[in-house]
């Protein structure tokens, strides 16, 4: 059985917390009482509980919520999370901070950030595959706790969103009305390995060959001109008739273009987000949008935090997932052909070469 500090304090012949306080340096204690307890740290193999003491430790009473440095920007849609994580944290005293990555070698930088002793735990967000980041916290027995999934069979427990459950729920509800022809406005994977970007365009495919609904994929930079060209006075091209995207810019810029061409929203198009509340440029009136409660999820993220930084065992479902749900704000109408010229969902015609099209 592992040692605890009551062993060695009795070993030593001082208190629990002066063991504490040796460990720990937060107070000066007599040369001749620091030789007994390491003496007996050593002869009792002692491991103090990096978790516990990160929470009991004043100077370390600061988490961090770690985004990738690849992120051109953190919106509000991201802090929601974070809002999370500070409503299941500040009660018990816990800083919530977002600390930035600057220089070229963003690991580097985070390893030496650990080391100062400036964050007693972290929840990581944008996670990719077998992310680096779980691995060197892990390493340096940081309690940390993932929002997605690195794929790893042991490492940090995390909260994830059912991307399969999403996307099902988004191609059928467009396709309850009537829509059969749908392009997906995505954020570009180039740069970005988070999993979540990877698994939504994924999951859609899926979903569209079980539903019978075609589904056109255009990976495109956040930015609102990055789309102009799949929208024309006779409404979106490939005969499509309702876009899905989880680019908040980019749906921003597609709103825009419709109008320039004298098309609305929902009467000419349909628009559904993914994951994001975007404002569609009239005041107060946003998207209709399907994702999880993310301030929930932050809180669950934190909770599970603060269970790791009290040394309490991990959760046997090491990876939870939460459902997505539909926020209908009027975006989405039923199918309406444009007239004799329209084209029909299926007509076809030249799509940019950086959209996938997947039919059954």
């Amino acid at each position: 059985m592992a040692a605890t500090r009551a062993d060695v304090a009795r070993a030593a012949g001082v208190s629990p917390s002066t063991v504490t306080y040796v460990l720990s340096g937060q107070r000066s204690t007599r040369s001749s009482t620091r030789e007994r307890v390491m003496r007996a740290v050593r002869e009792l193999d002692y491991h103090p509980n990096t978790a516990a003491r990160s929470l009991a430790s004043p100077g370390l009473r600061t988490a961090g919520v770690l985004f990738r440095r690849q992120r051109s920007t953190i919106d509000a849609n991201d802090l929601d999370y974070v809002d999370g994580v500070r409503r299941a944290l500040e009660p018990s005293g816990i800083q919530v901070v977002i600390p930035v990555m600057t220089s070229s070698a963003p690991l580097i930088e985070l390893r030496s950030l650990v080391r100062s002793g400036s964050l007693g735990g972290v929840v990581l967000m944008d996670v990719a595959q077998g992310d680096d980041r779980e691995v060197m916290l892990l390493d340096e027995e940081i309690p940390t706790v993932l929002i997605g999934s690195s794929g790893r069979a042991v490492g940090a427990p995390g909260i994830d969103t059912d991307f399969v459950q999403m996307a099902h729920a988004s191609v059928e509800h467009l396709a309850g009305l009537g829509h059969r022809r749908i392009i997906a406005l995505m954020r570009e994977t180039t740069y970005d390995d988070a999993h979540a970007r990877q698994d939504q365009a994924h999951e859609l495919l899926l979903a569209a060959g079980d539903l019978g609904v075609d589904v056109l994929v255009r990976q495109v930079p956040e930015l609102a001109l990055a789309c102009g060209d799949i929208v024309g006075a006779d409404g979106l091209v490939e005969g499509c008739s309702a876009v899905i995207s989880n680019n908040p810019a980019a749906v921003v810029g597609l709103a825009c273009a419709a109008q320039a061409h004298g098309l609305s929203i929902p009467a000419d198009l349909s628009v559904l987000t993914l994951g994001v509340t975007e404002y569609r440029g009239r005041q107060g009136e946003s998207f209709s949008e399907l994702s999880v409660d993310r301030e929930a999820m932050g809180a669950a993220a934190g909770s599970l935090l603060l269970a790791r930084l009290r040394g309490e065992p991990d959760p046997v479902e090491r990876r939870r997932l939460m459902p997505a749900f539909l926020r209908d704000r009027g975006s989405t109408a039923r199918y309406r052909s444009r007239g004799a010229d329209a084209k029909p969902p299926g007509s076809s015609h030249d799509l940019p070469d950086s959209t996938v099209s997947v039919r059954r």
